[in-house]
């Protein structure tokens, strides 16, 4: 029999929404958090890299695709979470020589040039702003395992570039504006910038995909959609939802904008324009042209919208991440796992205000979503928790969503199953004495993926 959701939760699920998908494309300001935990530090424990919960680090079996360690010059280590040795990140370490916007520009201006010649960024890959100093807060940033921004990376002359939504100068460029870098915002606020970027590449672009998405990239990027595609900040409804068409209808009419041949507005969150793009990116510029009003039949999107919660045993939902991770670890020690990830921590006052504010709201809607959870972690199958999967989904009017967490949940599933490959986890570390350690406890010459 299914666990049934308490009432309050039920009637609130929407915020559980909110909590997958509604702190997405936002980064914390130095007005709003504590600007001393904004950046990258490396764990007490000499032979780890970094202090990783396993909430928000990826199984280790979802690691399988191989980098060109000998194109670039920084080190990668295996870095296990701090709980599960069967989980963790692939960290490449880039030194950057302070922590000023100018300091910042350079490491990441290198790093796209490094990274794009030895293929670990490739057209078409997904830069997720990942900020682990979010560890320890509240279960709302934990189920996003620290997630908060979807870049999409293209690459032009052999160096990577991102093109984003908002599509404006704080974003677009090359992995070296506001967003990346930190500084003061139009609106006048401090942002403290980006420290860590997970890479996560679709499964089975080949290099004529590849080229398509790079000349929609570049396009877009130059004339920014012609103004019709705003940043929305309401990530509760997916523009299908909101427009009542079809995915495959958005994303030609996405191409028809680039194109200067579109109508309508069409305002999309981050991760929304990203999924969008690379949807596109299977049609040539003449069948976005010559479409008709059912929209292109070339569309063909990485992956379908998620649900917050697994319907069936064949997929996943936007709040499983940490689940997928917590199952990795030996049967008598999932049940505290399960503690780890909805426990309000120590660390709270990391979060910005308005974070912070969410997650007091959504905290008492938590029960619900944690036993979901431990049935899973004690056992069961999908099959007998599907009433509960059913209930959360309803109570988000069963309307799937693409948050930018929902790349990451979909490179950490089985191979052969999942639709997006982890590649890597950059961090950008501020001491010499940081990289000196990630150089010792690099991977053995030679691999590149986790024994």
């Amino acid at each position: 029999m299914a666990p049934s959701l308490p009432l309050k939760a039920r009637l609130s699920l929407i915020a559980l929404l909110a909590l997958a998908v509604g702190s997405g494309c936002a980064a914390p300001t130095e007005d709003e958090a504590d600007a001393s935990e904004q950046h990258i530090s490396s764990s007490q424990d000499a032979n780890k890299l970094l202090d990783v919960p396993f909430y928000f680090s990826v199984p280790k079996a979802a690691v399988t695709t191989e980098i060109n360690r000998r194109g670039y010059s920084y080190p990668t280590v295996w870095n296990e979470s701090a709980e599960i040795k069967d989980a963790g990140l692939r960290v490449i370490a880039i030194r950057q020589n302070g922590t000023s916007p100018s300091q910042k520009r350079a490491a990441r201006a290198d790093m796209a040039q490094q990274l794009a010649r030895a293929g670990v960024l490739q057209d078409g890959d997904i830069a997720l702003t990942f900020r682990p100093e979010l560890a320890g807060t509240m279960a709302y940033p934990h189920i996003q395992m620290g997630i908060t921004h979807a870049s999409l990376v293209y690459t032009k002359n052999g160096q990577a570039y991102n093109v984003d939504s908002p599509l404006d100068g704080e974003y677009v460029g090359q992995f070296s504006t506001l967003h990346f870098t930190g500084g003061t915002t139009s609106s006048g606020s401090v942002d403290n910038g980006t420290d860590a970027l997970h890479i996560v590449r679709p499964v089975g672009f080949d290099d004529a995909r590849r080229e398509r998405l790079r000349g929609w990239a570049t396009a877009v990027a130059q004339n920014r959609a012609y103004g019709k595609v705003r940043f929305q900040k309401d990530y509760l409804t997916p523009i299908f939802a909101s427009k009542r068409m079809t995915t495959q209808q958005t994303v030609t009419e996405l191409g028809k904008i680039i194109l200067n041949r579109g109508t309508m507005e069409l305002p999309m969150y981050c991760s929304e324009f990203a999924w969008h793009m690379l949807a596109l990116s299977n049609c040539t510029e003449a069948e976005i042209k010559d479409a008709g009003p059912e929209g292109a039949s070339c569309v063909k999107p990485v992956f379908d919208p998620m649900q917050l919660a697994a319907p069936d045993a064949g997929s996943i939902g936007l709040a499983e991440g940490p689940l997928l991770s917590l199952m990795t670890a030996p049967a008598a020690d999932r049940g505290r796992f399960v503690n780890d990830v909805f426990a309000t921590g120590v660390n709270g006052g990391r979060l910005s205000s308005g974070h912070r504010a969410v997650a007091e709201q959504v905290a008492p809607l938590m029960a619900g979503l944690s036993q979901y959870y431990a049935a899973r972690a004690q056992g069961a199958p999908a099959e007998m928790v599907a009433g509960a999967a059913a209930q959360l989904n309803a109570g988000v009017q069963n309307v799937p969503n693409y948050s930018p967490t929902a790349f990451l949940v979909n490179s950490m599933q089985a191979a052969g199953t999942r639709k997006v490959d982890y590649v890597a986890t950059v961090a950008f570390m501020d001491s010499s004495a940081d990289m000196e350690k990630a150089k010792r406890l690099a991977m053995p010459s030679g691999t590149s993926v986790p024994q």
